[in-house]
Formats: structure tokens, sequence, C-alpha cells
């Protein structure tokens, strides 16, 4: 009788390979050690998943796709849409400038020029998660909140406001983290440059009717 795959194990496994990922860094980081520390077979593992490259990218898509549902919390939750943008922000840039996707992003950048990982990377996971904050834009301008503009654009610029050159200084180590950055700083400025740019156009004022003195 063939073993019984649940949802439950397979979430267990990417998140056992996902510490061990950070840990030990992908390339040290064997299937066997994750089966160890699993505490079951290699047979086990491979059930779930084929390769380690497959597991990654499993990883990959759970931490992305969890840290994007949290950070989109930080707009939908404010009723100020400057602060719910400066919170977005602040998360967006702890979370991009910590050390696990630095990790992640290394692994990829890092596998041989016929590797399809990078491109199913972006695909599967990476689009889908912007895609997602552009579908929230494109309902700020329905409310009339911001203006109605092609939100991919927008978000590109919102993406841009906050990146400088800060993943790269922190990718080739120039910096530590995100506790090495005015996060804050860098989110409010961005947040009021966006909205310079896709806030909603003041309606002019009307111009006051003069009396007439009989």
């Amino acid at each position: 009788m063939g073993r019984v795959r649940t949802e439950e194990k397979r979430d267990e496994i990417v998140q056992i390979a996902s510490q061990a990922f950070d840990e030990l860094g992908y390339d040290r980081c064997s299937m066997a050690t994750i089966s160890e520390r699993l505490g079951g077979s290699k047979a086990t593992l491979y059930g779930y998943f084929s390769s380690k490259e497959e597991l990654l990218r499993a990883v990959l898509q759970c931490q992305v796709a969890s840290e994007f549902d949290r950070i989109m919390h930080e707009l939908q939750d404010e009723p100020d849409l400057r602060e719910g943008l400066i919170r977005l922000g602040i998360a967006y840039l702890k979370k991009k400038l910590s050390s696990l996707p630095v990790a992640n992003i290394r692994c990829i950048v890092n596998q041989p020029p016929c590797s399809t990982m990078g491109k199913e990377f972006y695909e599967s996971v990476i689009l889908p998660a912007f895609q997602n904050i552009a579908a929230q834009l494109k309902e700020l301008m329905d409310q009339g909140r911001l203006k109605q503009v092609d939100p991919w654009v927008a978000l590109m610029h919102w993406k841009g406001l906050h990146d400088w050159d800060l993943f790269e200084r922190r990718l080739i180590g120039a910096i530590c983290g995100p506790e090495d950055v005015d996060v804050k700083k860098v989110a409010t400025l961005a947040a009021d440059a966006f909205l310079k740019l896709y806030g909603p156009d003041e309606k002019p004022a009307q111009p006051k009717m003069k009396s007439k003195l009989n």
C-alpha cells in the first residue's frame, strides 16, 4: 500500500527545509540532512519532493506568499492612506533586507546558466505576489483614493522609491540588515513621493460669488 501524502506533512517538510537552508545554506544542506531533521526516511522526503531544487522552490513560494499576505495587512488595516503606505513600506524593507530573502536570492543566482529556477521562481512566486499588491492599488484607485492609472506601473514606481541601492548593498554585504537602515525614513519619503505622483487630484476651489449691493 502506498504512503498517504498529506498537506500537513508537506508543510512540515517545507518549514524544516526553510530552517535548514537558512542555517546551513542551500549548497551545504543535503536532502539527507533534511530527512534527519524530519525524523523520517529519505523515501518519505522524496515522496513529496523529487529533488532539493523542487524543495527550494516550495520553500521560497511559502515564504514569499506568507510575507506578502502579512505586509498587505499593513495597508488594508490602516484607514489613513499615507500611514498605511508608510507601514507597508517599513514591512517591505524589513523583510527584503533580512537574512533569509538575501540567502534565497543568492541560492538562485548561483545556479548554473542552464537552470530554469530563476525564471520559474519569478513567474510562480514573485510575479503573483506583486500582482496581488497591484490589485490592492487598483482597489484604491476605484475608491478614488489614488489616481486612475496603470496599477502595475504605479506598483513598480512604489517599489523603486523604496529599493534605492539598499538591496544591492545588502546582497554584497555592505550592510548587514534592516537594522543598518533608517527604514522608517525611507518608507516615509517613498510614501510622500508616491502620493505626489498618484494621490487623487485636488478639486480646485470654487470662486466665491460676489454679493451685489442694491
